[in-house]
């Protein structure tokens, strides 16, 4: 009897064995199921918004870092400067293309945007990888993903690393590395003489623990640097693990910097396990072996003279990582797109351009340009509010884009290479004391100065010297004008003064916007037609707007003894 019930025990614990046992299994089952599950949301999430515009917050200050830190570095001879970017409203248009997972893609996207290339081949290799990556969405997609695991969350630290080093002194590594092998060797003094053992034991561990404790405030300091110098080379490994055959990626060059980092991301791993969240009772143990024998500090000044050595290599990382996710963007972004044409891009003398329905990125219902410039400039005319600017614009963007995506948002496009310069925005100075004439006048300096007979300019004016008065304005605007278009200068202005439309007409194609005028309203269809502007709306915007009768009449009466005499009486 006392046999069977010693069995059925047996049996009964067997059966609460493999009940655990299997919900042990259970529960790891679950865990890998919803990891997976994760993944999948995550990546769907990513395919969701292929070809979308993402809405998100941009900090412009951060997204220009690699651009500032590597125009310091490479001898480019033309950037798209700061002026021209903020004329062309080019944060709105970044934001619009913009199509990046991770902080490298966004700010090698800014960058490749403020860098035109003037070489074909250049520009048609880059327009291979990106069409590759347009036709493979699925390899894309893995991809991605551990693009969205890095995330665009900045790290100031990794730039100052990139241009300064770690900053921490590692000359006491070889003490240390001695320092921490005392407490081992004091251990085996108790075979020899337990009093030296104790003394040696005890001096190294008091020692050791004053080491440990001041270094480390310095691993917490550099903690978050080494966490995102650690995601950076995972990323690189889950990109180099796709299956992406058929896609040039520059991937075997990805693989050799990850194999020369190898020690640098084993090291980190190892330093920020302890940041992790692991048990207090195990934290406290691992605290003190690390004070024992100065683990955790002997591979914090490894890691540090590791890193300072290959700098390059993780830069060249950094910088692969963001070109890719860059790529990956611009091949969203044109997926996204009702209609563009790839640039025919030429190389000859003088300057040309020819595009038909070209519009702008950032209008929803654009209205598209169809002209053609052959070694002659475009001078516009048209009321407040026509199309003026964004037809200026809408020219000065889409020469960057040809000339950086190539792409263009047109049906067709033909042009030089450009280096691209505008005057449109120019505001007053109050920083500098400077009169909004000077600032414009400084604004086109900068341009005139940037003339070269080799390599054409693309120059973008909008109201030429509008800060002074009539006479002085169209007198010196008609001067630049020329002196501009008779050195290689392709020059598209828009002006309000009709009279320059018949002093530069020999070199300027005349263009103008127009629009309708009835008692109570004004409309506008932003259609670009041939001619000088044959009408003016300042005075019935008064109307429009509700001025007193008294002022718009007089005003009106007042323009017609102008145009009838020449002057005002």
């Amino acid at each position: 009897m006392s046999i069977a019930g010693i069995l059925l025990g047996i049996q009964y614990e067997y059966i609460y064995f493999l009940i655990s046992l299997i919900g042990l299994v259970a529960l790891v089952y679950i865990d890998i199921w919803e990891k997976k599950e994760l993944v999948r949301i995550s990546k769907e999430k990513l395919r969701e918004k292929w070809g979308k515009e993402h809405n998100e917050k941009r900090d412009f200050s951060s997204i220009r870092k690699i651009y500032d830190f590597l125009k310091n570095k490479e001898n480019i001879d033309f950037v798209i400067d700061d002026i021209t970017w903020r004329d062309l409203n080019m944060d709105l248009v970044f934001s619009k293309v913009d199509h990046t997972k991770s902080l490298p893609g966004v700010q090698c996207f800014y960058d490749l945007l403020r860098k035109p290339l003037f070489d074909e081949k250049e520009l048609k290799e880059r327009n291979s990888v990106i069409n590759s990556l347009l036709y493979e969405k699925e390899i894309v997609n893995e991809i991605q993903y551990p693009l969205s695991l890095l995330g665009k969350k900045d790290c100031k630290e990794i730039f100052k690393y990139f241009e300064n080093g770690m900053n921490i002194d590692t000359k006491y590594l070889s003490l240390y590395r001695i320092m921490s092998v005392l407490p081992i060797i004091g251990a085996t003094f108790f075979l020899i003489n337990s009093q030296l053992a104790l003394i040696t034991l005890f001096t190294s561990i008091i020692i050791n623990a004053i080491i440990y404790q001041r270094n480390k405030n310095k691993v917490y300091r550099e903690i978050a640097i080494f966490k995102y110098t650690g995601a950076l080379i995972k990323t690189a490994k889950d990109i180099v693990k796709v299956d992406t055959d058929g896609l040039d990626i520059e991937k075997e060059e990805l693989k050799g910097l990850i194999k020369s980092t190898k020690k640098i991301y084993k090291n980190i791993s190892s330093l920020i396990i302890s940041e992790e969240n692991m048990p207090q009772l195990f934290q406290i143990l691992y605290d003190y072996i690390n004070m024992l024998i100065l683990r955790e500090t002997i591979t914090f000044y490894k890691t540090v003279k590791q890193m300072d050595k290959q700098k390059e290599d993780i830069l060249k990382i950094y910088i692969r990582i963001g070109k890719l996710d860059s790529y990956i963007a611009i091949a969203s972004y044109k997926d996204g797109l009702d209609f563009f044409t790839e640039p025919e891009l030429i190389d000859d003398k003088g300057f040309f351009i020819e595009v038909e329905e070209l519009y702008h990125p950032l209008l929803e219902k654009p209205v598209p340009y169809s002209f053609k410039l052959d070694n002659i400039g475009a001078l516009v005319t048209g009321s407040n509010a026509s199309g003026k600017s964004t037809y200026l614009r809408t020219i000065g963007i889409n020469t960057l884009f040809a000339q950086t995506f190539y792409i263009a948002l047109a049906k067709k496009y033909c042009a030089n290479y450009y280096r691209l310069l505008t005057s449109i925005g120019t505001t007053d100075s109050i920083e500098e004391g400077d009169s909004y004439f000077m600032s414009e006048a400084k604004s086109l300096k900068r341009i005139v100065d940037s003339l070269d007979d080799k390599l054409p300019v693309l120059c973008i004016l909008d109201e030429i010297f509008r800060g002074t008065n009539t006479a002085e304005r169209i007198s010196a605007a008609r001067e630049v004008l020329d002196y501009m278009i008779d050195r290689n200068t392709l020059v598209v202005a828009a002006t309000r003064d009709i009279e320059l439309t018949t002093m530069v007409n020999k070199s300027f194609h005349n263009y103008h916007f127009k629009e309708s005028i009835e008692e109570n309203d004004i409309t506008f269809d932003y259609l670009l037609r041939h001619g000088p502007a044959t009408s003016r709306n300042a005075i019935a915007i008064l109307r429009y707007l509700g001025y007193p009768k008294m002022i718009y009449e007089k005003a009106d009466k007042r323009v017609e003894e102008y145009e009838e005499k020449g002057s005002f009486y």
